[in-house]
């Protein structure tokens, strides 16, 4: 059919037109989505942390898919917080500055879509390979569980391990303490006595599995779970407790 302007043809022209302008946007943006596949980082995480804070950061994950993780501080002794599963990093963002004004180079980062002990063992063995000599991994609740485990598998052995308030499984169906047995290096467990999701039953139980001589129970009244251990009442015996442990085995 003849276009009605006359020139056969221009519906197809225009619309190859507006492909190649489509294309040539796209290659000046960089070719990256919002969660910074493609190579570019995005510009927030979590809408809390932002290139004012310090650097963000992608590395492919172990499912195929892209880590998004923000870094506070400089230098090779590195620690890396792994998040409660009702929160994400913003909840360390407090703690996070504390221990970068320590010296510390501090990693906060949020689970991808693989199962997240692998995540973290892939993440540690990539920081490791930019400059980190000396890591500890922390978590808070999951995050614990997560670091518990994923110390346990990571070699050479981490410097040390901080659990906040992790309980006996990581779902579905993953049993911590037979992780625990094989953790060597330094470890402090910290909980509330009054935990509302067993943790401090657990943490008597990973106290008393863990092979290594440098690890310690620190049980606080009360019910606080996860990050909240570190404010509050809580925070006059924990704070201390976690720094004189990081730079015990950091240095």
């Amino acid at each position: 059919m003849r276009s009605p302007f006359g020139i056969p043809g221009l519906a197809a022209v225009l619309a190859g037109l507006a492909l190649i302008s489509a294309c040539a946007s796209h290659q000046q943006s960089g070719g990256a989505d919002a969660t910074g596949r493609g190579g570019s980082a995005p510009p927030a995480i979590d809408g809390c942390f932002t290139g004012a804070r310090g650097t963000i950061e992608t590395v492919p994950d172990t499912g195929g898919g892209t880590l998004t993780f923000g870094v506070i501080g400089a230098g090779p002794h590195v620690i890396v917080l792994s998040n409660q599963s009702d929160e994400n990093l913003c909840s360390w963002l407090p703690f996070a500055a504390r221990l970068a004004a320590s010296g510390y180079r501090v990693v906060l980062w949020d689970y991808g879509g693989s199962p997240p002990p692998g995540e973290l063992t892939g993440l540690a063995m990539r920081l490791r390979a930019s400059g980190a000599t000396r890591l500890v991994l922390m978590g808070a609740s999951e995050g614990a569980k997560v670091s518990l485990i994923a110390g346990a598998r990571i070699t050479p052995r981490v410097r040390g391990v901080v659990s906040l308030s992790a309980e006996s499984i990581l779902r579905p169906a993953t049993m911590v303490v037979h992780f625990v047995r094989r953790l060597r290096c330094p470890l402090l467990l910290v909980t509330a006595d009054q935990d509302p999701y067993g943790s401090a039953q657990a943490a008597r139980q990973f106290l008393a599995a863990a092979p290594s001589q440098a690890k310690h129970l620190l049980t606080v009244p009360g019910s606080d779970h996860g990050t909240a251990l570190l404010a509050g009442r809580s925070a006059a015996r924990t704070l201390p407790a976690i720094l004189a442990f990081v730079h015990r085995v950091l240095g």
